[in-house]
């Protein structure tokens, strides 16, 4: 009685403190669509610094060119990473990306990151570029 008991309370500790990104909310981008360019648009209010940069960063590793737009009219691409995202100068407490293709305002991909847990100790190693490494990687997984 006492191993099943210790069994839950070891599964309820792994499960909450498992940080990163959400495989249940997780919708890579097919690489079919072979994306090549994406206009970056999204709030930085309550963003580190150098979120946008960094995502900027992050996306070329995936050889992916990037321009930041103010408003989706402007865009002559044919992807908009929008991202939403929560943190302090430095880095990234929760961050939602989602690609949408323009033509059809139809959504491509999907990433939601959450800092906490193991993945607090993770942020401590690799920073802001970390991060974004991470959700630009899990949302091109297939690139």
């Amino acid at each position: 009685m006492k191993s099943i008991i210790l069994g839950l309370m070891v599964f309820c500790l792994i499960g909450c403190s498992a940080g990163g990104v959400d495989e249940g909310s997780l919708k890579p981008v097919n690489r079919a669509l072979n994306v090549k360019h994406v206009c970056v648009k999204g709030s930085t209010r309550g963003a580190p610094d150098q979120f946008v940069a960094n995502l900027k960063t992050s996306l070329k590793k995936k050889n992916i060119t990037s321009e930041s737009i103010a408003n989706a009219g402007e865009a002559k691409c044919d992807y908009i990473l929008a991202f939403g995202v929560k943190g302090n100068r430095n880095i990234v407490a929760k961050a939602k990306l989602r690609l949408m293709e323009v033509k059809d305002q139809s959504e491509v991909g999907f990433v939601l990151y959450v800092r906490k847990g193991d993945e607090k100790d993770r942020v401590a190693e690799v920073g802001l570029q970390g991060q974004t490494d991470t959700m630009i990687g899990q949302l091109f997984k297939d690139y």
